[in-house]
């Protein structure tokens, strides 16, 4: 019974062992490289149209302005006009109006002042995408689709961070709107 016992023994140790061995040579496929990372956020941010509001436009044709992409909406797209049955769309996409008021798409880029560098980290974007709710409690409003956004699994939106921590800074404060265009209001 003794020697079927130590044979046992080795046997399953060896399966063990080898096991172990077997993943440590496998690449963990949980953690990306920072280049491979920042890609992926790239891709997303990409298919996720966040540049459809977040981006100031070079023209017409809504080609997104290659100077500011994700800087929010720019001062000098005036606010539409605050409709109480109807939503309502500056002409770049990036301040909206609706029953909820109206709402300005947020400077993504890492400024310290006026971007996300501002007042976010990794932990700190992933909770307001999955919350609704940035640091301060105010309440993402409409368009921003986070009820969407908060299914991405932890990685992606990682990826997402990590791929607006590489942006050229631009200094936006997206909710300061000209005096000449709040006057005519």
């Amino acid at each position: 019974m003794r020697p079927k016992v130590l044979t046992l023994t080795a046997v399953l140790t060896f399966v063990f062992v080898t096991i172990l061995l077997a993943r440590a040579a496998m690449p963990d496929r949980g953690t990306a490289s920072s280049t491979e990372r920042i890609k992926r956020g790239e891709y997303l941010v990409t298919v996720a149209a966040c540049h459809d509001c977040h981006s100031p436009k070079a023209d017409a044709q809504m080609t997104v302005d290659a100077k500011r992409p994700l800087s929010g909406r720019p001062v000098s797209t005036a606010p539409p006009v605050q409709a109480t049955q109807e939503i309502r769309a500056s002409l770049d996409l990036t301040a909206w109006a609706g029953p909820w008021g109206n709402s300005y798409a947020a400077n993504l880029t890492p400024d310290e002042e006026t971007g996300l560098g501002a007042r976010y980290n990794e932990a700190t974007f992933i909770n307001t995408i999955r919350t609704g709710k940035k640091p301060e409690g105010e309440s993402l409003l409409p368009p921003m689709p986070w009820t969407v956004y908060r299914n991405m699994t932890d990685d992606d939106l990682k990826a997402i961070y990590a791929y607006l921590t590489t942006l050229k800074p631009v200094k936006n404060f997206v909710r300061t709107a000209p005096a000449a265009l709040d006057a005519t209001r």
